[in-house]
């Protein structure tokens, strides 16, 4: 039994998990929260086979056990609107000298099989799947083009601009098909280095709509190969002379341009396109003339292919035609999104949690809070204490434990630690793994040396406001420290693959 599922089947993926996020953030009615961004991890690494520290991130492990050690390490989380969120496709820069593949839409059928060796066909690029070989270039003014005609694998030394419906052929003997612009807004927000993004919409005024039967137009008639790479080119055809293209669509002609000293076709051009084409052959064996009078043709032996275009149309869904199996998702940490500036090193993903608070929009704290009676003792600044341990010290043992990851104060009313409690001895549980939450009225240590004492007011210590264990985390990045500063954005753009 062989099974594949198709290219267009991640395509689909990477446009229903956009569509879900649309979906889980206007529905009131579901209990949905919508997609966030997640930092957590306030600390370095270090190498699990000797426990020393190290520069390089552990590799993330995808089970409940560490799902929930990374609710415990949380910071904080950041809504990412669908808005925030597009498919994108290669960044595949125009260069000239560079030789691109034309669109084929029987990329990886058997070409030729001789003495049980079979060829398949591919591009020059020597990929066999349309979506990896280079079929559309995007140029210096951002736009994108799609290429019909490489003019027999030579080089592409003109950069396209022409917006046309049409396909257009330039001086260099390529054919291209404008497809969209990128505008400025979608370039700042979800290009990378490797990735561009695709429109929303679709410009209907530069797309060739498909047939009622889902057929194609035929823009580029291909010269067959034989066993040996060598073209099919037969002998006897006459420059001028033009073939229908029969199948089950309609008016598609390909007119002979050039022959070599045999009269094997060495050039062809399409002079109508047609419509409605599934499948098509050139019938080389009746010549048409202008006036529509059909002739024995004189030529014999050339072995051609009709390229038929997708059953989607030109232009019409970009998705599928360009091959979007990822989505770009984008967002900014601003300054004043959350007070802590604390380094992380873990970035993820999480859909549709529940939270603590209901006046929860786009902005939550994943850290446990107390706010103390007073300012904490023996400290020079608020960043001595990130990174450290918070224990009682009043009462008797189970005690309870965590790490601070930020202390505000304003000096005179605000004295407010953010901390974590992780399944970490001393961290978060006691030695019989027993995880103690903080009381009103606590006395505390912080470090080795800074005492304080927890509020006796109501409401003094606060839960984070993500319910642990709730949503779905779907991402994890485990990564280098990322530093944060009073005045610093960190902007964002992870790209998920389907």
């Amino acid at each position: 039994m062989a099974a594949i599922l198709t290219d267009k089947f991640r395509v689909l993926l990477a446009q229903r998990f956009r569509e879900r996020v649309f979906a889980d953030e206007t529905d009131s009615n579901a209990n949905t929260t919508g997609l966030w961004l997640f930092f957590a991890r306030p600390r370095g690494w270090t190498d699990p086979s000797t426990g020393n520290a190290t520069s390089v991130p552990n590799s993330p492990i995808d089970n409940q056990e560490k799902e929930f050690d990374i609710y415990d390490q949380m910071i904080g989380l950041k809504k990412i609107p669908s808005s925030e969120i597009r498919p994108v496709i290669r960044n595949n820069k125009w260069l000239s000298g560079n030789v691109y593949d034309y669109y084929r839409h029987d990329f990886g059928s058997i070409q030729s099989a001789t003495n049980g060796q079979i060829s398949y066909i591919k591009g020059f690029s020597n990929e066999v799947k349309l979506y990896e070989t280079n079929f559309y270039v995007v140029t210096s003014e951002y736009k994108v083009y799609k290429c019909i005609d490489n003019n027999n694998n030579s080089a592409s030394t003109v950069e396209p601009s022409s917006t046309s419906q049409s396909p257009f052929i330039l001086s260099d003997g390529y054919t291209w098909k404008y497809m969209f612009t990128i505008n400025a807004n979608d370039f700042e927000k979800f290009k990378s280095d490797e990735y561009i993004p695709i429109p929303s919409t679709v410009q209907t005024s530069n797309s060739i709509d498909s047939s009622s039967n889902y057929g194609g137009a035929i823009y580029k008639v291909d010269i067959n190969l034989d066993s040996n790479g060598d073209r099919v080119i037969g002998s006897g055809y006459i420059i001028g002379n033009t073939f229908n293209i029969v199948g089950d669509g309609e008016n598609a002609q390909v007119r002979v341009i050039a022959t070599n000293e045999n009269g094997g076709i060495t050039k062809l051009k399409v002079i109508n396109p047609g419509s409605g084409y599934t499948y098509g052959q050139i019938d080389t064996t009746k010549v048409v003339d202008s006036q529509g009078v059909v002739t024995t043709g004189t030529g014999t032996g050339a072995s051609l292919k009709a390229i038929i275009s997708q059953k989607e149309g030109i232009a019409v869904d970009f998705a599928k035609e360009l091959g979007a199996n990822k989505v770009l998702l984008h967002t900014k940490l601003e300054p004043d999104d959350f007070v802590f500036k604390n380094d992380f090193t873990v970035v993820g993903l999480l859909l549709n949690p529940t939270f603590t608070n209901s006046n929860i929009t786009n902005i939550a704290i994943g850290t446990n809070v107390m706010n103390l009676a007073a300012d904490l003792s023996s400290y020079n600044s608020p960043e001595d204490f990130e990174d450290v341990q918070v224990r009682t010290t009043s009462g008797t043992a189970p005690y309870a434990t965590g790490t601070v990851v930020h202390y505000e104060t304003d000096g005179s009313t605000v004295f407010k630690l953010y901390f974590l409690q992780e399944n970490i001895q001393d961290y978060g549980i006691d030695s019989d793994g027993v995880r103690t939450s903080f009381e009103l009225g606590d006395t505390i240590q912080v470090g080795t040396s800074s005492t304080g004492t927890v509020s006796s007011s109501t409401g003094s210590v606060i839960s984070p406001e993500v319910v642990r264990g709730s949503g779905d985390i779907i991402y994890i990045d485990n990564r280098n420290a990322i530093s944060r500063a009073e005045d610093q954005t960190e902007d964002f753009k992870i790209i998920l693959e389907f």
